[in-house]
């Protein structure tokens, strides 16, 4: 089982690498032309994100939040010898405190959000896996958890060039919890994965997600679809007007 895991994993970003971010970096190549580049990156998973913004821009300042602990630990010895990666062991969400964590078969699919045992979308990947719609998650414990207005209340002067978020589907809460204050946000461009499953019982629609960033002014600017699977990367910019 852990074999066919990791030759499914492998396959995954495989297919990323070719048919993903060649198109995302085409993007940020064109729309992140400042030498100073910084980058809140939620649901940093093994530094997939971190990567691929220190490829852009090796002198990219990134602040990562993970909540899975194994995940993190690998993190801190992956980058302990660049200091301009900043690494936090924390969950973010719409309230501050704990939450569970349920961690994936597929550590990129580890989320706080329960499975929807009925979808069909949900059997079809247990298929894949070779495995039981139950026995997805394989662990489940408590995490600390932030909002990122209380975040920016510990970093005022702080300006970030892109949020990136990454949290199967609580990304919705993520959002709220940015906005939750009223206070002006620095951030200029805000990506989040986009799902058009069943696969979570919250089953966040798209259309709140982008309901809220238009109110609080961000607007679609790109949507780069993924090489696999009904789901696509949209980026948002700040736009006052």
């Amino acid at each position: 089982m852990k074999l066919r895991t990791k030759i499914i994993q492998s396959l995954i970003h495989i297919n990323e690498a070719i048919f993903f971010y060649p198109k995302l970096k085409k993007f940020y190549k064109d729309n992140l032309k400042n030498a100073s580049v910084s980058i809140l990156d939620v649901g940093a998973n093994k530094g997939q994100s971190i990567d691929f913004f220190l490829g852009i821009n090796p002198k990219a300042k990134i602040t990562a939040f993970e909540p899975n602990k194994k995940l993190f630990q690998f993190l801190q010895e992956k980058y302990q010898s660049n200091a301009n990666i900043n690494l936090n062991n924390l969950g973010v969400s719409n309230t501050n405190g704990e939450l569970e964590f349920n961690e994936n078969i597929l550590d990129e699919t580890s989320t706080f959000e329960s499975l929807n045992l009925e979808s069909k979308y949900l059997e079809k990947k247990a298929k894949v896996l070779g495995v039981t719609k139950e026995s997805i998650i394989v662990d489940k414990y408590k995490v600390a958890v932030i909002t990122l207005s209380e975040f920016f209340k510990s970093n005022e002067n702080s300006l970030f060039d892109v949020l990136k978020i990454d949290v199967e589907g609580h990304e919705l809460q993520v959002l709220e919890g940015l906005f939750s204050d009223g206070n002006q946000i620095k951030i200029r461009l805000i990506q989040l994965e986009s799902h058009n499953d069943d696969m979570y019982l919250s089953n966040s629609k798209h259309g709140d997600i982008d309901q809220l960033l238009n109110k609080n002014g961000y607007f679609e600017i790109a949507k780069i679809k993924h090489g696999f699977g009904d789901f696509a990367e949209i980026i948002y910019e700040y736009n006052n007007k």
